[in-house]
């Protein structure tokens, strides 16, 4: 569904965010303020000198983001690292807490049992830390009046806008900490709106800072439960008494199987040799299955030990214990516990700490495998939070949870039509058929798996099986113009005009938006738009100084009064959107490089959210000029892991900014999460068309 950024999105602190959140009360009470001399007196040394020296040492955070619903935050910070708390987390009444230290990272939503986890994960690091990020370009702040609480001196500044009347929960603002010289310690408090970029929504985040006396240490993982050795048995006797305790297993191992759960997670199925009738499950990182022996090399898939054996993979099958160290996680009340490893061997720091590494050299720590789903996760919480992984791009992590899913209840078409919507994403056709197919295959009448296993097909040139599949979605849904559209399309290509021009006349009645009269009457395509035949509109603003071409299938949003800064906003196919913004504050010609640089970094920074197989590619940030004006041209995409160029990328967005009689104007237009490469060119079109003149 398309999001649109607000007019303030140029002053609005960008990061990468994937919840939806509400209004959150103010953790201060509105103060008596005594006057801080000139409004205009400029603060930016005091703001920047806070946050400088916020970058060392350690630091307290406690507040709220919202936008519909309230995220409670708090936590400590220090630099990088951080352990922090958020509520709700992904169970109801139970704060979710994320430990990252260095390149160790931990994760507890059960409120007891701590997972390890992906260091690089580091959204609610992010909702906290951007409010004092020092070393970025800050737009003016311009000081509000001071005051005194619990003997400390608060200067209250707020960012500096020409708008008299705007309301201040509408801009950034900070209360900074002041010594007795009346120089700037940290930040005590800030309030302010923060753009979310996967979701095109705006967070209103409400944090108070102060130091702190302890120090970010690593969970209570502890040390294991005794140095004695332990085999299967004795995990399945005391599943619940070792619950999230760490175990030295040693066991004289044979794997019977080798399965691959996730990108970076393997289970292996064991018998214990040495013992009769002892057999164990243990999940391992990365390639522990082939540092500790079990394997020769890394078999990705499932394979039973004659599979491997065949391969040249099968390890060791007989000989000496081999010990190692397992989380164990029981399973329900079900007669089974997980023991999920992590480590050969033990190192015990000076300070205390313990970590694990499966290297001999005790130094190395091993990488941290990915957190494993829930214990009592049901297959309808996996599917639930792999459609939110999906969301927020991480289509490895979803395609994992749809595979546990399906695990768990092979006779449930979801995990496979969500599967399916995944690996279409990730361009991965042949897949994405394999999984529609299974879904229907499991009684899955939903009209939209036949739909999309059309697209997938045409995209393997199936012409003929992509059209029965739109046929079939049509029987199941007689109103289905999305449908009449795509067979449109490809009975235009068979050279079924009658059948093209009937089909398109019915999407364009069930749809107006979807195809324009002009396009119904010629038959004209999607394709066809691509190539430039297709019809549009010149739209005109600013009075006809600002005129560009818009194609007919993206249609006009209406004007929202409470945003009367963005001129327009576009809705186009599948979720692709465009919006003209007008800014909210000065943009001389001269500032326009810096304006560009300032974005870029944002953006290159806070994108966590990009698939785990994509990079983000920059393919322009560049002042150009266009009919005798300057512009920021600045364009970028995802890149998909092993792809050679961007046309079946998703997220493709350009943008144009100028400076328009002192102020911003800005141009987006993206394809959002659609990949077809005709819709890039649309966009092309569609920024190439823009003309501005005084």
């Amino acid at each position: 569904m398309k999001k649109t950024i607000p007019v303030s999105a140029t002053w609005i602190w960008a990061i990468a965010a994937f919840f939806v959140f509400a209004n959150a009360p103010f953790a201060f009470a509105k103060p008596q303020k005594k006057s801080a001399g000139s409004a205009s007196e400029n603060a930016d040394p005091l703001v920047n000198a806070a946050m400088k020296n916020m970058e060392t040492g350690v630091w307290s955070v406690n507040g709220t983001v919202t936008a519909k619903k309230p995220i409670k935050l708090q936590g400590l910070l220090s630099g990088e690292d951080f352990d922090l708390a958020m509520e709700p987390g992904v169970n109801p009444n139970t704060p979710m807490r994320e430990i990252v230290i260095k390149n160790k990272a931990w994760i507890c939503s059960d409120g007891e049992t701590w997972h390890a986890t992906r260091a690089d994960d580091r959204l609610i690091y992010n909702w906290a830390h951007v409010p004092i990020m020092a070393d970025r370009k800050l737009p003016s702040f311009e000081k509000v009046g001071s005051e005194q609480r619990n003997g400390q001196t608060l200067l209250h500044v707020r960012l500096k806008v020409p708008e008299k009347n705007i309301n201040p929960k509408e801009l950034p603002q900070y209360w900074l900490i002041l010594d007795s010289q009346g120089q700037a310690q940290y930040v005590g408090h800030t309030e302010m709106p923060m753009f979310s970029q996967a979701r095109k929504e705006v967070m209103y985040c409400s944090f108070d800072y102060a130091p702190a006396k302890e120090k970010i240490a690593p969970p209570p993982l502890g040390a294991p439960v005794d140095d004695k050795a332990y085999g299967f048995n004795d995990i399945e006797q005391h599943k619940f008494d070792w619950k999230g305790k760490v175990v030295r297993l040693e066991v004289t191992p044979r794997i019977l199987e080798s399965k691959q759960i996730g990108e970076d997670t393997y289970r292996g199925f064991f018998k214990d040799t040495a013992t009769p009738n002892h057999y164990g499950i243990v999940e391992f990182p990365h390639d522990a299955l082939v540092k500790l022996g079990f394997l020769k090399k890394i078999a990705g898939g499932a394979h039973a030990s004659e599979d491997l054996e065949k391969m040249g993979a099968l390890g060791r099958t007989e000989g000496d214990p081999v010990s190692f160290y397992v989380q164990v996680i029981p399973i329900g009340e079900k007669p089974a516990a997980r023991a999920v490893a992590v480590g050969a061997r033990v190192v015990r720091d000076p300070d205390g700490s313990v970590s694990y590494t499966w290297d001999s050299d005790e130094k190395e720590t091993a990488k941290s495998p990915p957190a494993p789903a829930e214990p009592n996760a049901s297959d309808g919480d996996l599917v639930n939070r792999g459609i939110e992984k999906a969301k927020n791009g991480d289509l490895d992590g979803a395609i994992a949870d749809f595979n546990r899913a399906a695990e768990l209840n092979p006779k449930d078409d979801a995990p496979y039509y969500n599967r399916a919507q995944a690996r279409a994403l990730k361009n991965d056709t042949a897949g994405a058929v394999a999984d529609y197919t299974k879904a229907i295959e499991l009684g899955s009448t939903n009209p939209a798996a036949y739909n999309n296993r059309g697209n997938a097909r045409a995209e393997n040139n199936d012409r003929d099986g992509a059209i029965a599949d739109y046929t079939r979605a049509i029987e199941l849904k007689p109103d289905y113009a999305r449908a009449y559209y795509n067979r449109a399309t490809l009975k235009k290509e068979k050279g079924d005009s009658t059948g093209a021009a009937a089909d398109f006349k019915q999407a364009q009645k069930l749809d107006p938006k979807l195809v324009s009269e002009g396009r119904a009457a010629d038959s004209s395509s999607k394709a066809d738009a691509a190539n430039g035949d297709g019809t549009g509109t010149t739209v005109s603003l600013l009075d006809g100084k600002l005129k560009l071409n818009v194609p007919s299938d993206f249609s006009r949003d209406a004007d929202d009064p409470k945003t009367p800064k963005t001129l327009a906003k576009f809705s186009g196919p599948d979720g692709a959107w465009g919006e003209v913004l007008r800014g909210t504050h000065g943009l001389t010609p001269e500032k326009l490089e810096g304006y560009l640089k300032m974005r870029v970094a944002e953006y290159s920074k806070g994108f966590n959210w990009l698939p785990k197989d994509s990079h983000l590619q920059w393919l322009k940030k560049d002042i150009v000029t266009i009919d005798g004006r300057k512009w920021a041209d600045w364009r970028y995409v995802p890149m998909l892991k092993g792809t050679k160029d961007y046309s079946h990328s998703p997220v493709y967005t350009r943008f144009l900014t100028t400076s328009y009689k002192g102020q911003l104007l800005e141009i987006t237009f993206t394809s959002n999460l659609n990949t077809a490469p005709e819709l890039k060119q649309e966009i092309d079109r569609i920024m190439n068309s823009v003309h501005l003149e005084e």
